[in-house]
């Protein structure tokens, strides 16, 4: 069969579907012969491989490169029972009522946005809208200047383009030396305070240093990789959940109309249903600790396996009329897309991502009237990212 299947390919990266379905259909474990790492697209597959931990490994990270496993790694590099003491810590310190006291500081600057924006009657939502909220949510979480959010968003670029192997190296040397220089100097200014006996402010740096499982902490060299795991997966993926979920309103008006007349129950609905439909991740990484043969294919010990979270989630044995955006999907069905992942790597921050999109669209959707596109949407450069690089629209300004 021919390598239909080019995760950085233009033609697939504007449309995706078509190939993820000829892969469930066809090819349920395809084999990249130009980048040397396997594909699987089946829901159960996807589903099993993210459950057994024990065969299918995270030490070498979920991305096409190989990490070191030997390396202070953070949570999406690490398995049981490493995994589980970190999430433990994680949880004390990332926890729902943490994530509920920030609804009102991100209300309140997504609305500032929006007024900023609104007399204007037309902007590019990714680049003078969506981009900006995650990466104020972090600054605000970890107690740094949120000012500084633009210098995070080129870093999450490079970092992210190092995880998939696509970054030139010295590019990521530069990254990661300003990364942990920044970063390192908030851990260490709040480990001096905690030495001196004095209070520190409650933000999430000072309770990843802080919290405790059976007497032990996280050392500072994981605080630094939960940070830069943080920055990577919870920015750019949450800014193309935003942005995924109005384009997709804008090319389906009835969906679209359907929203406006029940906000408050359609608007969470409709970004759940758009992490479905395309999921912000194409996929992330495993490799196996066992040579494994899976419909036919051998996969020897230690490959690349993508888990393709936007193909299971159109599978239609698990998704009726997948290829439909529907806003009013039922429920149980919307609970099984795997746009978040799955099993014991979970994204732990779902809940805020959540909380942020509906935020986010409720004020977009709300405020600015007549939304309608106002020029090409351009999607980002083909990787395994899914979302835009630009989305122009317009508004009628009253």
């Amino acid at each position: 069969m021919d390598d239909f299947f080019d995760i950085k390919d233009r033609d697939f990266q504007e449309n995706p579907h078509p190939v993820y379905k000829r892969l469930i259909a066809e090819c349920p474990v395809h084999k990249s012969e130009r980048y040397g790492f396997y594909s699987v697209s089946r829901y159960q597959d996807v589903k099993e491989i993210l459950r057994d931990t024990a065969m299918w490994s995270s030490k070498f990270g979920p991305g096409t490169a190989y990490a070191d496993p030997n390396a202070p790694n953070a949570l999406v590099n690490v398995d049981p029972p490493e995994h589980d003491f970190q999430l433990k810590l994680v949880n004390k310190a990332f926890t729902r009522q943490s994530i509920n006291a920030l609804e009102p500081d991100i209300a309140g600057y997504v609305k500032e946005l929006i007024d900023t924006l609104q007399p204007n009657g037309r902007a590019d939502l990714m680049r003078d809208f969506a981009m900006h909220i995650p990466l104020f949510v972090i600054a605000r979480m970890l107690g740094v200047n949120p000012d500084d959010r633009l210098m995070f968003r080129g870093w999450v670029e490079e970092l992210t383009m190092g995880v998939f192997g696509d970054a030139d190296p010295a590019v990521i040397q530069r990254v990661q030396g300003e990364f942990g220089a920044y970063f390192t100097n908030e851990v260490q200014k709040r480990h001096k305070v905690l030495e001196q006996g004095g209070d520190l402010a409650d933000d999430l740096i000072t309770r990843l240093l802080t919290a405790e499982v059976d007497g032990k902490t996280l050392e500072p060299a994981r605080v630094l990789g939960f940070i830069s795991f943080l920055l990577i997966a919870g920015s750019g993926t949450t800014t193309m959940l935003v942005c995924n979920t109005i384009h997709h309103l804008l090319n389906n008006p009835d969906q679209m109309a359907k929203v406006l007349a029940d906000p408050a129950q359609l608007i969470p609905a409709a970004a759940e249903e758009s992490m479905r439909f395309t999921a912000p991740v194409h996929g992330l990484f495993r490799t196996n600790n066992e040579d494994v043969t899976l419909h036919g294919v051998h996969i020897p010990k230690d490959s690349k396996v993508m888990c393709m979270f936007a193909a299971a989630n159109l599978d239609q044995a698990q998704f009726s009329d997948p290829d439909r955006f529907d806003v009013e999907r039922d429920a149980s069905e919307l609970r099984k897309q795997l746009g978040f992942g799955w099993g014991t790597h979970i994204c732990t921050g779902a809940p805020l991502a959540r909380m942020e999109a509906r935020i986010a669209l409720t004020e977009v959707l709300t405020r600015l009237p007549n939304l309608r596109a106002d020029g090409p949407a351009v999607q980002t450069a083909p990787s395994v990212l899914y979302g835009f690089d630009r989305l122009p629209v317009a508004w009628d300004v009253e």
